[in-house]
């Protein structure tokens, strides 16, 4: 089970953290890593898998994920990067 950190309007974690499905399902505020690959005026996009709970089949940034709870930003971005 994977536990995000909640946030204010700001981004700033609450202190509180819960599990992923819990957040979605009451839209709850948390961080995302997201990380555009550019090559010239090129950009790189995924399209993401079917099975996928949100925009199945939908073009997104070249990587994309949840930064989990008391992660810091970077850490999550490299880890979507592998």
């Amino acid at each position: 089970m994977e536990y995000l950190d909640i946030v204010d309007e700001n981004g700033t974690p609450t202190g509180q953290s819960a599990a992923r499905n819990i957040v979605h399902k009451e839209g709850l505020c948390h961080r995302t890593a997201h990380i555009w690959i550019l090559n010239g005026n090129r950009v790189l996009l995924q399209k993401r898998a079917m099975v996928k709970e949100s925009f199945p089949g939908k073009y997104d940034t070249s990587s994309a994920g949840h930064i989990s709870a008391e992660q810091e930003p970077l850490e999550a971005a490299l880890r979507e990067l592998e």
